[in-house]
């Protein structure tokens, strides 16, 4: 009779995995990346809300973390290093979208002339109601609120774990998640009681 072990009993720890990684084994890291692949997408993408973007950023932001493995401090949670990883460089982006802005050019004669011609790529997938609404009023708010609040309800941190994520005092935590707040029930207002 062969003895099966539970998942969670099979399941190497973080911390051996890096480990592992460490002295060179990409496997290792690979098992790493397959862990939190998507949950570092999920929190990219509610920052940046830009799907092309947060898979950028989810792949650099492993890409960083495997260059910086030796100064990962193994006292901490791997995935919160991860996470503060991705968040630093959800903002970098954002704060290179505010210095660039971007004009449309003039258009030719040419293209004036031509025909428009339906886009072949597929679009997002139609989608109506309170997900949408709520999709739309978090790409109202600022990057800074939207982050304390996706980083406080999706990623379930406390404040002081916000606080050290950004580099943030706690009040501005507060305020900034307190603001978000203030904004989306605006926004949502129609499907508050």
């Amino acid at each position: 009779m062969v003895n099966k072990l539970s998942e969670t009993e099979t399941k190497i720890p973080d911390v051996e995995l890096v480990r592992q990684a460490r002295a060179g084994d990409t496997q290792a890291f690979d098992e790493l990346m397959k862990r939190y692949s998507e949950s570092i997408y999920l929190l990219t993408y509610s920052i940046v809300r830009s799907q092309a973007d947060a898979s950028d950023l989810s792949q650099e932001t492993f890409i960083r973390a495997y260059r910086s493995l030796a100064r990962y401090d193994e006292r901490f949670a791997f995935y919160t290093w991860l996470r503060k990883i991705a968040v630093n460089l959800c903002f970098n982006l954002l704060k290179r979208r505010r210095r660039f802005r971007f004009l449309p050019l003039p258009m030719s004669d040419d293209e004036r002339e031509r025909p428009d011609i339906p886009d072949p790529r597929p679009g997002p997938p139609e989608e109506s109601g309170l997900r949408l609404d709520l999709e739309r009023a978090l790409n109202k708010l600022p990057p800074e609120q939207r982050a304390v609040f996706v980083l406080r309800v999706n990623e379930d941190m406390s404040y002081n774990e916000i606080s050290k994520t950004l580099g943030i005092p706690i009040g501005t935590v507060m305020s900034r998640l307190n603001r978000a707040r203030q904004r989306l029930r605006e926004l949502l207002k129609e499907y508050l009681p």
